[in-house]
């Protein structure tokens, strides 16, 4: 492990090498790279020397538990990249819980951590290694995090935790170059849209600064090289649950069932709840007690329907030390669940969700990767946290309940990886299913909100203010598009109302959860 000590602008002092390979007062980038370079099985951690005393040299080796991360902490309120870049960037989750390891690009030069491995095999693309250390922290991240590197906030970095600490924002010319940087040109205008029509500034001289940048793009298959391996221990027995929510679809489940029986890893208990809202109906499942399988079944037959429900009643059950969450209409490959678990111990990981296409369909997303999706159909997870997570009731006959189980998990210090490999065949059954047409409180109200409310509450929960303002600009521009001859003016008012509409009933429901 070789530690850079610095302050902002060029290394102070170097731990863990000879005097021969320091470059104390040089750029602190180049001095990162140079050292990978001569060192490439190294750790490489930097650290601003304000923060010495706070630093945890002894859980580095822990935190970094394999080659392909990179991990950082920033004790300030403010990150490097200001609150303005919610504009354009929707994806990103930027609300980041400081409290747990929570996956992120956003980095600090305060402290953190690289392997030299990443380092080198992204040399090439980092044209500019004297650039201002954290743009340089954070233009990596952002670039390689959808390449397959692992990016984390961790608060483990220091002995104790700090107090959020205020320092100055950082200026909008920085935020303009990001943006170009990373997102191009056409998003460099809509966040100047975005600054005008939210907050009245003409942010005039950031956007002409940014024209003189080009967008940063990377080959995608710089990173693929890196073998992972985790040093970190997440099973012990590899047991595993299976739950199946299920409604009216006794040959599909028949077949997921017949799936599980062929594993070369069986599972040890699969529990099934079969929901049939009509009153006095029986259960249709006559099947499961029929045949003999090789794992215990323990079938729950309820007059409720709904996925959050089922699905939290099947979770309730579980004994074994992990859990896929299934759907009623997949089909899977005999090795799944080993090589499914497999994975989860080769990354050192305790959540994980995989390709889920129907037939024909293109996986375009090939490489593993951290990710904001959560599918409560394809998913194996460490059972430990779902002690502490639901499925929340307010999404029950909606959208956005994978979403949100996907971050609470994360909110509790777990993060979710998708794996292409092995892939999960959907059928979607033409019958069946959850998506059964309710009554919301809001349906018969004179002005029928929209966007779905559900959808509203998980960007009320989870994305920050400007994020919430870049999606009602996207949503606007989409939905004008479909009649680009309306009035524009009626048009505003009209889906105006119709926004406020949702903003109001998703504030209810945050406050009833």
């Amino acid at each position: 492990m070789i530690i850079i000590y610095h302050n902002t602008k060029t290394v102070l002092r170097i731990d863990g090498v000879e005097n021969s390979c320091k470059n104390e007062h040089f750029s602190i980038g180049a001095t990162l790279f140079h050292l990978a370079q001569k060192f490439p099985e190294a750790t490489l951690v930097w650290c601003d020397v304000k923060w010495e005393p706070h630093l945890d040299k002894e859980s580095i080796n822990d935190i970094m538990h394999h080659k392909k991360m990179m991990v950082s902490y920033n004790p300030y309120v403010v990150n490097m990249i200001n609150d303005g870049l919610g504009y354009v960037d929707n994806a990103s989750i930027l609300r980041l819980n400081k409290e747990v390891s929570f996956f992120t690009w956003q980095m600090s030069s305060a402290v953190g951590a690289i392997s030299a491995t990443v380092l080198n095999a992204v040399d090439s693309q980092i044209l500019n290694k004297k650039e201002n250390f954290d743009y340089l922290l954070n233009s990596l991240a952002k670039r390689a995090m959808p390449m397959g590197l692992f990016c984390y906030s961790e608060p483990r970095l220091f002995k104790k935790k700090i107090l959020a600490i205020p320092c100055s924002v950082n200026d909008n010319y920085t935020l303009f170059k990001f943006v170009k940087h990373h997102h191009g040109i056409k998003w460099v205008f809509i966040l100047f849209a975005s600054f005008l029509a939210y907050e009245r500034k003409i942010m005039l001289f950031p956007l002409l600064y940014s024209l003189f940048f080009k967008k940063r793009n990377w080959d995608k298959k710089v990173l693929d090289k890196i073998q992972v391996s985790s040093n970190r221990k997440v099973s012990n027995s590899d047991e595993i649950d299976v739950i199946i929510p299920t409604i009216g679809r006794i040959k599909y489940l028949k077949d997921v069932l017949y799936d599980l029986r062929n594993q070369t890893h069986l599972p040890k208990n699969v529990i099934i709840v079969e929901q049939n809202p009509k009153e006095g109906s029986v259960s249709e499942l006559d099947f499961i007690s029929d045949e003999k399988w090789p794992f215990q079944i323990e079938h729950v037959f309820i007059h409720q329907s709904g996925a959050c429900n089922a699905r939290n009643i099947a979770l309730s059950k579980v004994k074994s030390e992990w859990v896929f969450l299934a759907d009623d209409d997949i089909r899977i490959n005999n090795d799944f669940l080993k090589q499914g678990i497999d994975n989860c111990k080769i990354f050192g990981i305790e959540s994980s969700i995989f390709s889920c296409l129907l037939e024909g369909d293109k996986n375009e997303y090939n490489k593993v990767h951290q990710t904001t999706i959560f599918g409560s159909g394809c998913s194996i997870v460490k059972k430990s946290y779902l002690n502490q997570v639901r499925f929340n009731s307010n999404y029950e006959f909606a959208y956005g309940e994978d979403f949100d189980f996907g971050m609470q998990l994360r909110n509790r210090g777990t993060d979710v990886i998708y794996f292409p490999e092995p892939a999960i065949l959907h059928l979607k059954a033409p019958i069946g299913g959850f998506r059964i047409k309710p009554t919301f409180v809001w349906s018969t109200d004179a002005v029928i909100p929209k966007p779905s409310p559900t959808v509203m509450l998980s960007n009320l929960i989870y994305k920050t203010h400007q994020q919430l303002l870049g999606y009602k600009t996207i949503y606007f521009y989409n939905l004008y598009n479909t009649n680009v001859f309306q009035n524009p003016l009626q048009f505003l008012k009209k889906t105006n109302k119709h926004w406020n509409a949702s903003i109001h009933w998703a504030t209810i429901l945050k406050r009833d959860d």
